[in-house]
């Protein structure tokens, strides 16, 4: 889908950022079987376009910023795109956290003065239109008032609305050396759970999503018509109006009561909205209405950041992530396009330990879904605030490992070794991508044993060894975990470049060792 009439797809402007030494695309939807031209880099290229008027060129890589020009024609129209450059390229997407605007965060007024300076004058980027809706019959984008997008040279004037962690990522990778222009394409909404970004037939294939996404939605909305949905909406919005009178009523009552106090009192804010046919959050819909924006994209690497709204379906999560890994590959036509999957940050508020069983699913699936990495952000979340403010150190981690030049992500337990002697149960944890295991504060382990008791034991230099978390226990335990809780609030196990230990938890059963 496009929002202009250009022979190119939408993200096809001036100003463009092209990876450097890969191969790249262009393309677009014109009319059906219809002669496409074009020229670039002294050499001219020729596609038809297919019965939906679909076309794509593949252009050999580039390995310098010197092309400047890229130009279409097909039944006598032309489009030309320039001042093109060549670098690296990155996609990010997900929900709020990875949406979350620069001109937000906490140290937003310090980097405006830098781009002043002309600091970072290296960095571009382009937002993917937030379009939630295309009626099949009309056409109509909504929202109505949607505007087609722009690529962005960074600097002070527009730098507010890159996504934060994407701006710190870039200056990390400009800090590792990297001198070629840096991008990131922005394709994230919040409040979204991943059945919104995965392709209907993908999620019809399998009987679990099928029957909780796909099957409860048309449920929701058969036999209704929109004076339904819009009287079903009107509803919800005025109850979301009168939750938040109730809870800024009760906090100003209550001054000293936390947020997540008021809330487990007042009620937490009402969401989703009830389904309706043009809501951004119906199953499949971003996936139908901006992946497909960016089809013809190429990028170096993904970033994915998001599920906290699966929090409350946290059962589904280990199907719905690696589906929508291979959805988002298969579109991009990249199978092995090399992914950092970010692990949620701490926050207190999730449903039972609905945050804590994501966290270790998003660790399973980066060790077991091919050139996929686990980036954690565990230690950078606020209890009681879903959005923590700051950004930079996380952006900076991020971008530090994508840069290559370390590890290929945050450090992680590879292997278990369990043994017995005499009264004594001995458990290793080798941790991959670390040299050295170090505590940088008070830290424990949880142990539960098959007679329920629990006990917290509290780490010391005793417990480390080089690459290994060591643990003597009178009892066989049942399961053994660190920091698998929605908010952990010993966090401390970190390697020598200071990146955070990935929670885990580790089941046995009851059997003579």
């Amino acid at each position: 889908m496009k929002l202009n009439q250009n022979l190119l797809a939408d993200i096809f402007q001036d100003g463009m950022v092209f990876p450097r030494n890969k191969d790249f695309k262009v393309g677009g939807y014109i009319e059906p079987k219809q002669k496409v031209e074009v020229s670039f880099n002294q050499h001219t290229y020729f596609a038809m376009s297919d019965e939906n008027g679909k076309w794509e060129i593949i252009l050999p890589a580039v390995n310098e910023d010197l092309v400047q020009e890229l130009t279409v024609k097909s039944n006598n129209k032309t489009q030309t795109i320039s001042n093109l450059k060549f670098g690296r390229v990155y996609l990010l997407g997900g929900q709020s956290n990875i949406e979350y605007r620069l001109k937000d965060e906490k140290h937003y007024q310090g980097i405006v003065s830098k781009l002043k300076e002309m600091k970072y004058s290296n960095f571009y980027y382009y937002n993917v239109p937030q379009v939630d809706y295309l009626d099949p019959k009309t056409g109509e984008v909504r929202p109505k008032d949607l505007q087609v997008e722009h690529w962005h040279h960074i600097n002070e004037n527009n730098a507010g609305m890159v996504s934060a962690i994407g701006f710190y990522m870039m200056l990390a990778l400009q800090e590792s050396g990297i001198q070629e222009p840096i991008a990131v394409v922005d394709c994230f909404k919040g409040g979204t759970s991943a059945s919104v970004w995965i392709k209907e037939a993908d999620l019809a294939r399998d009987a679990d999503l099928k029957d909780a996404f796909l099957d409860k939605y048309h449920e929701t909305i058969a036999g209704k018509s929109w004076e339904d949905f819009d009287r079903e909406t009107k509803a919800y919005n005025l109850t979301v109006e009168k939750h938040n009178r109730d809870l800024a009523k009760y906090l100003k009552m209550h001054p000293d009561t936390s947020l997540s106090t008021a809330k487990n009192i007042v009620g937490h804010t009402p969401w989703p909205p009830p389904y309706r046919p043009d809501l951004y959050t119906r199953p499949s819909g971003l996936n139908e209405t901006m992946l497909k924006q960016i089809e013809f994209g190429v990028f170096n690497q993904m970033v994915w950041y998001q599920g906290e709204n699966d929090t409350d379906r946290a059962k589904y999560y280990d199907k719905l992530l690696p589906l929508l890994i291979h959805t988002w590959r298969q579109t991009l036509h990249d199978p092995s396009l090399p992914v950092k999957l970010i692990q949620l940050p701490g926050y207190a508020d999730y449903p039972d330990n609905s945050g804590a069983e994501i966290r270790q699913t998003q660790l399973v699936v980066s060790r077991t879904v091919p050139q996929v990495d686990l980036v954690s952000f565990i230690d950078g979340g606020e209890e009681h605030n879903i959005h923590p403010t700051n950004k930079g150190t996380m952006g900076m981690r991020l971008g530090k490992i994508m840069a290559g030049d370390d590890y290929a992500g945050t450090p992680y337990v590879e292997k278990m070794d369990a043994s017995s002697e005499g009264t004594k149960f001995r458990f290793v944890f080798k941790i991959a991508r670390c040299q050295k295991l170090h505590l940088e504060k008070e830290t424990y382990l949880k142990v539960k044993y098959f007679d329920k008791k629990v006990e917290q034991i509290k780490l010391n230099a005793d417990n480390l060894q080089n690459n290994k978390l060591i643990l003597e226990l009178d009892d066989l335990p049942k399961e053994i975990s660190y920091a698998y809780e929605n908010y952990p609030h010993h966090i401390g196990l970190y390697n020598e470049l200071n990146y955070p230990l990935s929670p885990f938890r580790v089941g046995f059963i009851k059997k003579v060792m």
